[in-house]
């Protein structure tokens, strides 16, 4: 079949390379490049992946002035601020980088918790937690939140989810025991912290919460009236490490069973190993003022004052003594003194429970 004159140059147009097409495809994605890429943003990256938080996020602003479209630059900005606890500041970029990968939402819920409002952090670990249930990282940083918040429920039920995720049962009896300590239920924390040690009889799995754990435990077992048992943990926990503030409450077993020269030698280990703490000061005071010497009892109680000048029961004690000692006009001061912190007290409420440190996160 013959082939047309008005047919033949089509077919020959198509045969001919699309020269013209593929150099504008190729200046095309050159141009996307240069306007996405730079020198700066290659060395923010680099800067990055080597932990140089500054120079990263100096980088990273640097392109961001000459290309503030960059999403990358603004993950890379807002990473760097969360991680040097500059968390405000970090929202905006946020904003501009899009969708955050899982790791770089922890990033930014992490440090919302450091920001002053650590409250605000709580939705971002929702948000972790709905597309990574098992998360315990998450969970455990979300626990610390909430415990400055004080939810009870919420806590309690991230403990029930704890409880079925592989490794996270450990954590969970131990989130719970502080919820029932926090709340003065110690029967309840009792049995959530000794859950604890059948699970993880060496607190291997949560080293930075050992302290806590052995103050939480060793207290509401006294609540309970349970004191040798006390005792006895707190033995345990001291023969891995001398922890003064331990110490001073294994001597203070001695002093609730009688056995004051015991008593009095580990409130003189306690205080010599920390000078910083008062609890050993008020044990020797009180057990001077038991043996009926109000002198003995006033030097240590003086130095518990000093070290915890708003400590109503240091306070009150002292106030007695001076009355023993004859110093009336010392003992009224004092009593002054207490009027006006109890007075500042409640304008201004302390936060009684005890947190989670923040190394523990």
């Amino acid at each position: 079949m013959e082939t047309t004159d008005t047919e033949r140059p089509r077919r020959i147009r198509r045969r001919r390379p699309p020269l013209f097409a593929t150099a504008m495809l190729a200046l095309a994605i050159l141009t996307a490049w240069n306007l996405t890429r730079s020198d700066a943003l290659d060395r923010a990256e680099h800067a990055y992946n080597r932990v140089d938080l500054p120079g990263c996020l100096g980088h990273a602003l640097d392109h961001l002035d000459r290309r503030p479209w960059s999403r990358e630059a603004a993950r890379l900005a807002a990473l760097c601020l969360s991680r040097l606890d500059f968390a405000d500041r970090a929202e905006p970029y946020y904003a501009r980088a899009g969708r955050l990968s899982l790791a770089d939402r922890q990033v930014r819920a992490f440090g919302l918790v450091r920001s002053p409002h650590p409250e605000r952090a709580i939705p971002a670990y929702r948000e972790i937690l709905e597309d990574d249930p098992t998360n315990i990282t998450a969970m455990r940083r979300f626990a610390a939140v909430l415990l400055a918040e004080n939810d009870k429920d919420e806590l309690l039920r991230l403990a029930g989810r704890l409880d079925g995720v592989e490794g996270g049962a450990v954590l969970g009896a131990m989130l719970r025991g502080t919820v029932y300590h926090n709340d003065e239920n110690p029967q309840r924390a009792v049995e959530a912290f000794e859950t604890v040690l059948r699970l993880d009889p060496g607190l291997e799995q949560m080293p930075a919460l050992r302290s806590l754990f052995w103050r939480q435990l060793t207290e509401d077992l006294v609540e309970c009236g349970r004191v040798e048992d006390s005792a006895r943990y707190l033995r345990r926990a001291l023969e891995s490490a001398r922890d003064p503030d331990l110490v001073a409450r294994l001597a203070q077993t001695y002093f609730l069973r009688g056995d004051l020269d015991e008593a009095v030698r580990y409130f003189r280990e306690s205080a010599e190993s920390d000078p910083t703490l008062s609890a050993p000061h008020v044990g020797l005071a009180r057990i001077a003022l038991q043996r009926g010497r109000p002198a003995e009892a006033l030097p240590e109680l003086e130095r518990a004052r000093m070290l915890d000048p708003h400590n109503h029961t240091v306070l009150y004690s002292l106030a007695l003594t001076y009355r023993q000692l004859g110093r009336a006009a010392d003992s009224d001061r004092v009593r002054l003194e207490m009027d006006q912190i109890r007075s500042e007290s409640t304008r201004t409420p302390r936060d009684p429970h005890p947190q989670w440190p923040r190394h523990a996160l």
